[in-house]
């Protein structure tokens, strides 16, 4: 076997001319897969990224009643699963005003339990670090008269200091309207809302489904557990009509490359009838022409998909297109070297079944 693979090799340098034709078939079918179902692949995937971004892996508990009681230990349960990304709840609002500027506002506040996630950024100054403290929204800002981000609001009982400016984005844009201040640690506060962040659009349901078993309400009927339904649906119409038309893209082209490959090959198997009539009449048998034929293809086929997938890579970054993933190429390339042995499979049962008599024959 391994003489036979030199041989196949050694027949594939021999004959330069029909190995890098079949070659460069290989290389413009990988080229052109990439450039079109790869670009394609690339999009799909960016397409769906945006679509998985916080909107479609928020599952929200809400007490509808305003009588529920959350209990805060909800949270901490909920953000210690490995599928959340995390997870935070806000209890009932309270209005506060700026005294220090004729009583500017009101804005809603709230008090938090757990960590404040990414998608609510902090814009100006720090985060509070006890009760007394808080943090403004960017349109609260504005409604307090608080253009520094700085100085104190009052909810008629008490003062707190803002120490910072936040900015949520998406689903979490509310944020911007109100301020927020850390729960005590001894502070029993019962939620009106908990966010919790699953790892992936798909597993969403799984996390929603936790947080039912996990919530601990006084009155849990009255908690409302949601998914965004549309969005999930969306996701999912997206990546089947983007993948649907890739798949159909790169089916078309490697049905050209096979032909194209076969025609390659049949020519290349006729420039070489005496040789294998030669071959056959010496005691080599059919099974040995056909692997000669196949790895002799194999050979132009390897040497095709890695030179068209460099090629394609290139060609994508320097139009300034992502990269499909590493999957994707490898799988192309792949594709690429088996549609070359299957489309040499009948030049090398036509080179195996040829007369070596009716070939060897002088006229």
């Amino acid at each position: 076997m391994r003489a036979l693979g030199r041989d196949a090799v050694l027949t594939a340098r021999a004959q330069p001319v029909a190995t890098a034709t079949a070659a460069v078939v290989v290389a413009l079918v990988t080229l052109v897969t990439l450039l079109t179902t790869g670009r394609a692949a690339a999009t799909e995937a960016a397409v769906v990224a945006s679509i998985d971004a916080v909107g479609t892996r928020l599952v929200v508990a809400t007490d509808t009643t305003g009588e529920a009681g959350i209990d805060p230990a909800t949270v901490r349960s909920v953000a210690a699963l490995g599928s959340v990304s995390w997870a935070f709840g806000l209890g009932p609002a309270v209005d506060v005003e700026n005294v220090g500027a004729g009583r500017a506002g009101p804005v809603p506040l709230r008090a938090f339990v757990g960590d404040l996630p990414a998608d609510v950024a902090l814009t100006v100054g720090r985060l509070p670090t006890s009760p007394g403290e808080v943090v403004v929204g960017r349109a609260a800002s504005s409604a307090l008269r608080m253009p520094d981000v700085a100085g104190a609001v009052s909810d008629g009982t008490r003062g707190l200091a803002v120490v910072g400016q936040i900015h949520g984005s998406g689903p979490l844009s509310f944020i911007d309207q109100g301020a927020l201040r850390p729960a005590g640690a001894d502070e029993d506060v019962p939620l009106r809302y908990v966010y919790v962040l699953a790892g992936s659009a798909t597993g969403a349901q799984e996390v929603a489904d936790a947080l039912r078993a996990l919530l601990v309400a006084e009155v849990p009927a009255a908690v409302d557990v949601s998914v965004s339904d549309g969005a999930l649906e969306l996701r999912d119409v997206v990546a089947g009509r983007l993948g649907a038309a890739s798949r159909q893209t790169m089916a078309g082209v490697l049905g050209v490359g096979l032909v194209l490959v076969t025609v390659t090959m049949l020519g290349a198997v006729a420039g070489r009838r005496r040789d294998f009539g030669r071959r056959r009449a010496l005691g080599a048998t059919r099974s040995a022409v056909v692997a000669l034929v196949l790895v002799q293809s194999a050979c132009a086929g390897l040497v095709g998909a890695v030179l068209g997938g460099i090629g394609g890579l290139v060609a994508l970054r320097i139009d300034g297109v992502a990269w499909p993933s590493a999957s994707f190429v490898g799988g192309v390339l792949v594709l690429a070297v088996l549609v070359t042995l299957v489309g040499s499979v009948p030049p090398a049962v036509a080179a195996a079944r040829a007369d070596p008599v009716r070939i060897l024959r002088v006229p």
